[in-house]
């Protein structure tokens, strides 16, 4: 056994990033190493039939080189190992300080602290580049340390490798002889590393389930209609994916748990936010209204108790300890998602939710009234505004849709307005504050 993940870095993203690499096989796995509390070591049992990037990381694990390779995602900044600066970038050298030689990968695992990494395709045209694709490339580097078959220009066969993995997950090809990139955005030709679902795709069985479809058209109608909800979304996959990938690894091995998970947490969700862009996108259609409720009772299995899962759900939220009674099957989560409720954007678009679902059903309270005040909840004032026309443009849409009724608009607007003050007259133009007037 060979690759290990650094716990002083971001463990977590280092395992979501492998994940992706063994294609969410659920062969994927790690276990404490006695007597070393400052490393995780990886497991992984390959299912027959995986692609090449799942057949590399095969080898990596499962062969003894005789020499550890060590992974470390750090947010930028520098690398304390070798002192060099990672912001945007990843490197893999042979650390010998310790007085044992261990082969290093440390790469940054922001995006260049949001801003994005690319690098150029044949026509030098900016490419994005992934975090799992920048962590298989170095690991491309790695084997070749580990095995002894580095070459003098090793950036060509890393890129070659590169390569193999951006044509599975369908994103641009990169220029092998071309070693330059940067921070900043890039075109990805449609692909995506399939990180968004990885929950429901373990608890349904497959990536292309129809729950799955169907959580990806709901999620991407509300949220990738504007470059405001596009980044909102953006900002929820990197809350979601620190703690998602174990989870969704450990189901794909355990039926009991993926059968609860699917029944208490993913359909529920899928009505949820069905409900969502009904009232989010069409909020005059009173007759899909009507529907996407009763899709939202229909989706809570019977035969559970609601008070006792809405009970657990809100004490994972607020980070309480679990009622006396409540099932393992939340002890279970409580343990994998301690991050979530610090995680704002994955608290909003997951825990609240799910809370609220339970809630409205075990008190038998109004859904839409819970999804209306879901919506105005929206941490939109977290990120930064746009500018221009694209704020008008932003603004109008939010006010014939999401926040149609006047209250909830300005709900919204009081945040905004402290987050965005230069964007008052804009607000003000569409009905998010009103001047001189009760807010």
């Amino acid at each position: 056994m060979t690759l290990f993940i650094d716990q002083s870095g971001d463990s977590s993203a280092v395992f979501g990033d492998l994940y992706s690499i063994s294609r969410q096989d659920g062969g994927l796995g790690d276990s404490n190493v006695a007597g070393d509390p400052t490393v995780i070591q990886v497991t992984y049992i390959e299912t027959a039939g995986q692609p090449a990037t799942a057949d590399r990381l095969n080898t990596l694990v499962n062969t003894d080189f005789g020499t550890p390779i060590v992974l470390t995602a750090l947010p930028g900044g520098i690398d304390p190992y070798s002192g060099l600066d990672v912001t945007g970038n990843g490197f893999t050298y042979i650390d010998s300080t310790s007085g044992a030689d261990v082969i290093r990968i440390v790469y940054d695992d922001s995006q260049c602290v949001g801003s994005g990494i690319f690098m150029f395709d044949v026509d030098g045209n900016h490419i994005s580049t992934p975090n799992p694709v920048i962590l298989y490339h170095e690991l491309s580097h790695a084997f070749r340390a580990a095995t002894g078959t580095t070459q003098p220009n090793d950036e060509i066969p890393a890129e070659t490798d590169e390569n193999v993995m951006r044509s599975e997950l369908g994103l641009c090809l990169r220029d092998v002889n071309n070693h330059d990139g940067g921070c900043g955005s890039g075109d990805s030709c449609g692909g995506t590393t399939n990180n968004g679902c990885f929950i429901v795709s373990a608890a349904t069985g497959s990536r292309e389930s129809a729950v799955v479809l169907r959580l990806k058209l709901q999620r991407d109608r509300i949220f990738r209609a504007t470059d405001l909800g596009s980044r909102l979304m953006d900002a929820i996959y990197r809350d979601y994916y620190r703690f998602s990938p174990r989870i969704a690894a450990e189901m794909q091995k355990d039926p009991v748990i993926r059968d609860v998970v699917l029944s208490i947490a993913v359909r529920p969700l899928v009505a949820w936010y069905t409900l969502a862009n009904v009232l989010a996108l069409t909020p005059a259609d009173d007759a899909a209204a009507v529907e996407a409720v009763a899709g939202v009772w229909a989706a809570v299995p019977s035969g559970i108790e609601a008070q006792e899962v809405a009970a657990a759900l809100r004490s994972i939220q607020a980070s309480e300890p679990l009622p006396a009674d409540a099932s393992l099957i939340f002890v279970y989560l409580a343990e994998r998602i301690q991050q979530a409720p610090r995680m704002p954007f994955a608290s909003w678009a997951i825990l609240e939710p799910l809370v609220r679902v339970w809630t409205t059903y075990a008190s038998g309270s109004d859904v839409l009234e819970a999804v209306q005040a879901w919506l105005v909840a929206a941490p939109l004032e977290t990120l930064e505004p746009p500018a221009g026309q694209e704020l008008e443009d932003e603004l109008a849409f939010l006010a014939s849709g999401p926040f149609a009724p006047l209250n909830a608009r300005q709900q919204v607007g009081r945040r905004l307005l402290a987050a965005w003050p230069e964007t008052q007259i804009a607000l003000v133009r569409h009905g998010f504050v009103v001047v001189g007037g009760d807010q």
